[in-house]
């Protein structure tokens, strides 16, 4: 008997059994990705994943069920982890990196605006862009920006997003505005005065000419609204 060609068959044997032991780094590979696919599929707009396959050199033992979960601090958008571990029959954690790209509609700049301009219908327009730099958010109606002023400005074609926008003032404080008093049965209309600044829809202070203060609901025309 050839003992030598004995002794390669054993341990060719030996090998392929432990081999069948091993979990496979594809296996956990393709749990991380389905993992985030799952958690990104509401995510408005084209998501695409890939991630970087572990070691192969890495020897787990094989597990019987896979479990997937987000670490914390993590987030499936642009870079992250996803943490695959085993409880049984062996313990063990593996972390896959992943890379989630969301391409989109959002709202962008038609062209350059300065600070403190009033965004109007010819400066914004719609297009499909890469969201994956801004895991904030962008606008992605053009009634979201028109009627907002910048504060700060904004290059020509850049997505506009809500941190550099704000809402103009209704009312503005010391502005002379027009009370209008309502009731059941009554309707009242005064000059006054108001005291504060205050934004669409916000109660505002008002102190009228007989020096009376009163509180109502800022509108838009430079109108107060007082209801009894």
């Amino acid at each position: 008997m050839n003992y030598s060609f004995y002794a390669l068959c054993l341990t060719l044997a030996c090998t392929q059994a432990m081999a069948a032991e091993w979990q496979s780094m594809e296996s956990i590979q393709a749990a991380a990705e389905a993992f985030a696919q799952q958690k990104t599929a509401n995510i408005d707009g084209e998501v695409s994943i890939s991630s970087t396959p572990p070691d192969s050199r890495v020897k787990i033992g094989k597990c019987s069920n896979l479990e997937t979960s987000l670490p914390s601090g993590n987030r499936l958008w642009g870079r992250a982890s996803i943490k695959v571990s085993c409880s049984s029959p062996f313990k063990w954690t593996i972390y896959v990196p992943v890379m989630v790209r969301v391409t989109g509609k959002a709202v962008v700049t038609s062209r350059a605006i300065g600070g403190g301009q009033l965004i109007d219908t010819q400066d914004v327009e719609i297009q499909v862009i890469d969201l994956t730099p801004y895991p904030v958010g962008v606008f992605t109606q053009l009634d979201q920006a028109i009627g907002k002023i910048t504060s700060s400005s904004v290059p020509a074609g850049s997505p506009v997003r809500p941190e550099v926008l704000r809402t103009p003032l209704a009312i503005r404080q010391g502005q002379q505005v027009i009370v209008i008093a309502k009731g059941e049965s009554f309707k009242v209309t005064s000059e006054g005065q108001a005291m504060s600044n205050a934004l669409l829809g916000q109660i505002v202070a008002v102190k009228t000419k007989s020096g009376q203060v009163v509180k109502g609901i800022a509108k838009g025309d430079g109108t107060v609204e007082v209801s009894f």
